[in-house]
This record gives C-alpha cells, structure tokens and sequence, in this order.
C-alpha cells in the first residue's frame, strides 16, 4: 500500500514536466545456469546475447545496453529500452539467449528520465 502511494506521489510530481518521461530499465544478473568457465557452449550464447542485443537497438527498442564493471557480486549488465511497458520489455528480454539458456536473468523496473537519452554522437 506504501509503495503505492509513493507510486501515485511520483507519479503526480514527475508528470508535470514535459521533458521527462518513463523507460524501462533491466538489471541483468547472474542467472540459476550462469558459470564462470568459458567453454563452446558459453561462447555460443554469448555471441548470441551480443547479436540480440545488436538487433533490439537497431530496431529502436534498446536505447543503451552494457556491462557494469564491478567485481563479484550477481550484476551483470544494464539495458535501457525504450518503452515504458514493463510486458513489452520482458518479450523483449525473452529473446536473449543467455536469458533463454537461464544464464542471465533480467529484473525490470520502471525508470524516469530525460526525453531522448542516448549516446551522443554513436560510438561508430
């Protein structure tokens, strides 16, 4: 009930500026199959992990993806995508390899941000 009633605060403070809207944000981590040896079968869903990941931007839907850089720990990775449907981006999330394979499991939260964040200019 709290978290509701945060919820409906945020909602009535941050709708109130045009400039800002919702994404989704992933936090990728470390799923019931993930395993730091890297063998043909790793190798094999990583590839395919990059090549999702390659495809959802180029079809607009991934804003921002990568890994975080700390030691240990469960976090993998961070996508940012552009909806603010928390369904649209877990179909999207199911199309993963390494989600599919339980390597990477991805929580996702709601997220409110500026009006067209990206990378300025790409990364070529």
């Amino acid at each position: 009930m709290i978290r509701n009633l945060f919820f409906l605060a945020a909602m009535a403070m941050f709708g109130q500026n045009p400039d800002m809207r919702f994404y989704v944000l992933g936090i990728l981590e470390k799923g019931d199959k993930w395993t730091p040896e890297v063998t043909d079968e790793t190798k094999q869903i990583q590839a395919g992990h990059m090549a999702n990941i390659k495809r959802l931007a180029d079809e607009k839907k991934l804003i921002l993806a990568g890994p975080l850089a700390q030691e240990g720990g469960d976090m993998r990775g961070i996508f940012v995508f552009d909806t603010d449907k928390l369904d649209d981006a877990k179909k999207w999330c199911d199309t993963d390899p390494a989600v599919q394979s339980g390597r990477l499991k991805v929580r996702l939260i709601r997220w409110y941000s500026a009006k067209g964040i990206g990378i300025t200019p790409p990364v070529k």
